[in-house]
């Protein structure tokens, strides 16, 4: 069984570019050590992951987008050892090597609850497949030959979703103090927090009134070429989980310490909320998760945890139902807005003015709430067929 260090650390990775494009490209790298010089392959993919990777930009692309460059392009690269940074590995010789390439890529969309890539590509009477399941570089299954050669049985995967008992926020403060004495989560924060960051100020360029989220999550889409922290699967989540609660620590002159501390927070109640949703959800991840983050970072940084509850009440009944239409330069909007009612939801707890549990969804606690609000889950899953669909014409 994992520490709650050890999975809080997991939660934290380092990726260049969007994670869907960036695990679909991971995936096929792997394809590639089983199986060279294939013209062409075939991909199922969830619909979730497939209409996040639908037009985001990759990195070192000159603007390439989309699942199918995604694939060629982790295919040709050949290399997994940077994880969810693959892109790095993309150069000027295999970038040309995939414009010229005669390689076609057949997608199919299927129904799976969790993330779900499996490629599969015939050369010369040799076949490979490679599954990846549940987390963004989980590779659960590979078959050479029609003979699986590993396999990863689904109830030895740990379970994603956190023990009922860590929902509760009146704890969290003691639980931060416990998590960072753990040296090595410690130090991953520290380093996502200087990544994230530097891509606050890269994004800059885009727009320099924004809470530090519009700019970053605007390059991140495009494709430009940053390093990010993700948080609970999502690069986006990261830098909204990051970046306000950082600037605000910096306004108040809080130590090195407490912000670490205050971001440890955000992540933490990031990884809560997304559990109960999955890494790629029907839902907008920032909007319900990273946001509900930064009230949890904030009021830590101001002493005021209390107000936890009543800022959540206040935002979440506002926010609540946000859908997810994928991946793209939009999504640094809804980072935007989502920050800004985070800090209004603060202000407003703050004033004594709380939305009470009896309005619509909400519950009598954190974990109720999130509970209510999942009920729905099954028909925002209904968007995602709408949202494909839309998709797919603009694409023929």
């Amino acid at each position: 069984m994992k520490s709650l260090a050890e999975r809080l650390s997991e939660m934290v990775e380092f990726s260049l570019g969007c994670t869907e494009p960036a695990a679909i490209a991971f995936n096929t790298a792997y394809l590639s050590n089983y199986i060279k010089d294939a013209d062409y392959i075939e991909i199922e993919i969830d619909r979730m992951t497939f209409k996040n990777a639908f037009n985001a930009g990759i990195p070192n692309s000159n603007g390439l987008t989309g699942t199918k460059w995604a694939a060629i392009l982790g295919y040709l690269i050949s290399d997994t050892s940077k994880g969810l940074e693959i892109f790095q590995l993309l150069n000027e010789a295999t970038l040309n090597k995939a414009i010229n390439s005669n390689i076609d890529v057949k997608i199919d969309v299927v129904e799976k609850k969790y993330l779900y890539i499996k490629s599969k590509a015939t050369r010369n009477g040799q076949t490979s497949e490679i599954t990846t399941s549940k987390t963004h570089t989980g590779i659960s299954k590979i078959i050479k030959n029609g003979k699986v050669i590993f396999y990863k049985k689904p109830q030895d995967e740990e379970e994603v979703e956190f023990e009922k008992k860590y929902y509760k926020p009146e704890t969290w403060a003691d639980l931060i103090d416990e998590l960072y004495l753990d040296g090595s989560l410690r130090e991953k924060i520290k380093k996502a927090i200087n990544i994230n960051i530097k891509a606050k100020e890269f994004g800059r360029r885009y727009s320099d009134n924004d809470l530090g989220v519009f700019g970053a999550v605007y390059a991140r889409m495009g494709g430009d070429n940053i390093q990010v922290a993700s948080c609970a699967g999502s690069g986006n989540k990261g830098l909204t989980a990051t970046i306000p609660i950082v600037d605000f620590a910096k306004q108040i002159k809080a130590s090195d310490e407490k912000t670490t501390k205050a971001v440890m927070l955000s992540c933490f109640i990031t990884s809560l909320i997304t559990s109960k949703f999955g890494f790629v959800s029907s839902t907008c991840g920032v909007v319900h998760a990273a946001a509900v983050g930064v009230i949890g970072g904030i009021l830590y940084l101001k002493n005021r945890s209390d107000l936890f509850l009543s800022a959540f009440f206040n935002y979440i009944e506002g926010v609540g139902g946000v859908f997810c239409d994928g991946a793209k330069r939009g999504c640094s909007a809804k980072a935007l807005y989502a920050v800004k009612m985070a800090f209004e939801a603060i202000w407003l707890a703050e004033k004594g003015v709380i939305i009470g549990f009896k309005d619509g969804f909400l519950g009598k606690d954190f974990y109720q709430t999130l509970e209510n609000l999942f009920k729905y889950d099954p028909y925002f899953k209904l968007f995602d067929r709408e949202t494909i669909e839309i998709l797919n014409k603009k694409e023929n």
